[in-house]
């Protein structure tokens, strides 16, 4: 080969950016640990260290885990129904050998809200048809970048069990073989690693914590003293400080009631202004981690300025602004990767697993939607938890007080509504001959009256039980 054509070939292959600036540690390749102001690296271990950070990617990657996920075929005005003959369902259920469609979510879950990016690659068979997914820790994982616009991944595998899984896959993964969903990103090729961007925050949170462990386990800070107005020998200072350490200390020992002598009083330290803010800022952090991956405090056990009222109301806030935001990028990850939209598919999310309320509510709920002709009752057993009772409990309830289109009861009809002024006589169930007319009715017909009189008759005959507008 000629040096030409060598030079040719070096400049084709895929390279990698080996740019270390501070926007390539944020946005870039390099973001498996990064030093922080506090002196602590952050990483997704050292992150995962801090109460918060671990309560807050628990809580999105269980919620996100949870949620029932399946293909649905949309057939217009038929709805929509579970494609349960696609391929990538029974993919949905069992993604591989050793994770069902739970773990594999919360382990992608995981890296998505840490590194902002989630990766899986596509094992094909010999026809390329995808057999299962192999999820991959985005630290593990690089983009690479070819001349000709070309995306590849490249693997380095951690451990003999992802090797093995590994081992028939080329050094550069094709970008068609890899699942990857991006967190936000700024070029559209990397999700931005939250840990990185609130690095700064995260560690300052460490570190006020392994100070207090610190403090806690390091300094001489007694609770109080004992004073007397009295002078202690050196023997009997020595046998009362004996004496309460032996009695008095400890756990086993809490609460029990001391005997002073020698006129011995305790006094107790109270806690200084600078105990006081470090506390407060220590509640301050979990704030910040609170909005840096946008979750509701009061799920985070800080329940200070939350009520019965607007709990509820934050918990489907988290659901719409929160979870939404991830699941929707399965959705949309999956509809491009697989042509799902092309066949009229989709893949859906169950809410209702998070969305289930007390009883009371639900079967008020149920309640309302079957006398609104929007459910039927079988529908709200299966969903209470019991069984179907088929029949008329199958079939739609139409409310009595509601008409079809075109009768009287709507005034649709060709006719339009009854006239007010015409009663008309009631019909005796035994035969077909109008009822005799009560006796103001035949004074009418028979005396001459003046029109105050006849108006109040009239009214009178309203009232009866004979007349009735139809």
């Amino acid at each position: 080969m000629s040096k030409r054509s060598r030079r040719r070939q070096k400049l084709s292959a895929p390279v990698r950016n080996a740019d270390t600036t501070s926007d390539a540690l944020l946005w870039g390749n390099n973001l498996w640990s990064t030093p922080s102001v506090t002196g602590i690296d952050i990483n997704q271990a050292t992150a995962l260290n801090a109460s918060a950070v671990m309560a807050c990617v628990t809580m999105l990657a269980e919620d996100v885990a949870k949620l029932p996920w399946t293909v649905m075929r949309h057939s217009g005005a038929m709805g929509r129904t579970e494609a349960k003959d696609h391929w990538l369902y029974e993919k949905l259920m069992e993604p591989n050998d050793w994770q069902n469609g739970f773990e594999f979510k919360e382990q992608l879950q995981v890296g998505l809200i840490l590194r902002g990016n989630a990766y899986a690659v596509k094992i094909r068979d010999g026809r390329g048809r995808i057999i299962k997914f192999v999820p991959v820790n985005p630290d593990w994982v690089a983009l690479w970048e070819a001349p000709d616009g070309n995306l590849y991944y490249r693997v380095t595998p951690s451990g003999l069990h992802m090797m093995a899984e590994l081992r028939d896959q080329p050094f550069l993964i094709p970008f068609a073989d890899m699942l990857h969903i991006r967190g936000f990103s700024v070029n559209g090729l990397l999700g931005a690693s939250r840990i990185m961007l609130a690095r700064e925050a995260i560690a300052l949170g460490l570190a006020q914590e392994q100070q207090a462990a610190r403090w806690m386990g390091q300094a001489a800070k007694p609770s109080g003293m004992f004073t007397t107005d009295q002078k202690l020998a050196d023997a009997t200072a020595a046998r009362l400080k004996d004496q309460l350490k032996g009695a008095f200390t400890g756990l086993a020992n809490s609460g029990k009631v001391i005997l002073g002598e020698q006129g011995l009083k305790f006094e107790k330290f109270g806690m200084t202004s600078g105990d006081l803010e470090f506390i407060a800022s220590r509640k301050f952090q979990i704030e910040e981690i609170a909005r840096i991956f946008r979750i509701p405090m009061h799920m985070l056990a800080a329940l200070e300025r939350s009520t019965n009222n607007n709990i509820a109301q934050q918990a489907q806030e988290y659901i719409n602004f929160t979870l939404t935001g991830y699941t929707d990028r399965w959705r949309a990850k999956f509809s491009s990767d697989f042509g799902l939209w092309r066949e009229d598919l989709s893949v859906e999310f169950d809410y209702r697993e998070l969305t289930t309320a007390d009883m009371t509510t639900r079967v008020n709920n149920w309640r309302t939607m079957i006398m609104s002709m929007m459910a039927k009752p079988d529908e709200a057993r299966l969903d209470l938890g019991l069984s179907p009772e088929g029949g008329d409990a199958a079939k739609l309830h139409y409310p009595q007080n509601m008409d079809t289109q075109g009768s009287q009861s709507t005034g649709s009809g060709e006719g339009g509504p009854p006239k007010a002024d015409e009663p008309v006589p009631v019909r005796s169930a035994a035969r077909s001959q109008p009822m005799r007319l009560p006796a103001p009715a035949r004074r009418i017909a028979t005396a001459d009256y003046d029109l105050a009189a006849a108006a109040a008759l009239s009214r009178q005959i309203r009232d009866t039980a004979c007349w009735r507008h139809l």
